[in-house]
């Protein structure tokens, strides 16, 4: 059967070529094919989806970030968790942990400093290590009762004022350290300027 149509195509073929479209089918034609004013629509609508997906993913990002970070105010801070108390006090309230994080690194930089007197003066060092250790012993025992104490955030706000003391007793010790050696140069001074 094909045949026979393709046969009556081949020999009336002339007659299909005659005819021509209605000039209303081009000028129609014209206007589906020609890049339609709505196409700064489909624009927008693409950057607008672009946006919304930027946004969401954004948004998702900080929650992820926020959900990690939540034991700690939402806030990057170091690692403070030595022992198992640390763990505890950073559990009970991230911001006395971060307090406590930051005079324990002072009062061991102030120690540091204090240390080197050892040599020239290790009586003094002893004494000022035994009164550094007499707030240091309370320090551990208040820690030591804070996962069992009912009133931690008192407790805790103990802690902290021991924490205090012992960087202005380190203060006051290098304080002394600084008098005694400025003496001693004064001293030194002294005798220089006599022997000259």
């Amino acid at each position: 059967m094909s045949s026979r149509l393709e046969q009556y195509m081949r020999e009336h073929r002339d007659e299909f070529d005659s005819e021509v479209p209605a000039p209303q089918v081009w000028s129609k034609l014209e206007q589906e094919l020609m890049p339609k004013k709505n196409k700064g629509k489909v624009f927008s609508m693409t950057i607008l989806r672009w946006s919304v997906a930027a946004a969401i993913l954004v948004l998702a990002g900080m929650g992820v970030f926020h959900l990690f970070n939540a034991g700690n105010g939402g806030a990057v801070q170091p690692t403070i968790v030595k022992n198992e108390g640390d763990v505890l006090l950073k559990d009970i309230n991230p911001t006395y942990a971060k307090e406590v994080y930051h005079f324990t690194q002072l009062i061991e930089l102030k120690q540091n400093e204090l240390k080197k007197i050892e040599k020239d003066n290790p009586d003094l060092y002893k004494k000022f290590l035994g009164d550094i250790t007499k707030l240091d012993s309370s320090y551990n025992v208040l820690k030591s009762e804070l996962p069992t104490n009912a009133n931690r955030e008192q407790l805790l706000e103990a802690m902290i004022q021991n924490l205090r003391l012992q960087t202005e007793l380190l203060n006051q010790q290098l304080q002394i350290i600084q008098q005694i050696n400025q003496s001693k140069n004064s001293d030194s001074d002294e005798s220089n300027s006599k022997i000259s």
